[in-house]
């Protein structure tokens, strides 16, 4: 569920809870400066391990970038 995933991160030091302002029955959850620099750390090993090299010669991976970037901005992701 949320709330245990959000625990976990809690009790990790990557986000911080807080009441919500007008809801008492809400919490919200927002990432902290560790959780940042985690999520900037987890990036660049996900960017250089994992994306460095996706096994497609370049025009695939062109057509690829294009067809999610698609899909992204008809999602309103962009």
């Amino acid at each position: 569920s949320v709330t245990n995933a959000v625990d976990r991160l809690e009790r990790a030091g990557l986000v911080d809870r807080s009441p919500h302002p007008s809801d008492r029955r809400a919490v919200l959850a927002a990432i902290t400066q560790r959780g940042r620099d985690l999520a900037t750390e987890a990036t660049a090993v996900l960017n250089g391990s994992v994306f460095a090299d996706p096994g497609l010669d370049p025009q695939d991976a062109s057509l690829l970038v294009t067809v999610l970037r698609t899909l992204r901005r008809r999602a309103g992701d962009f």
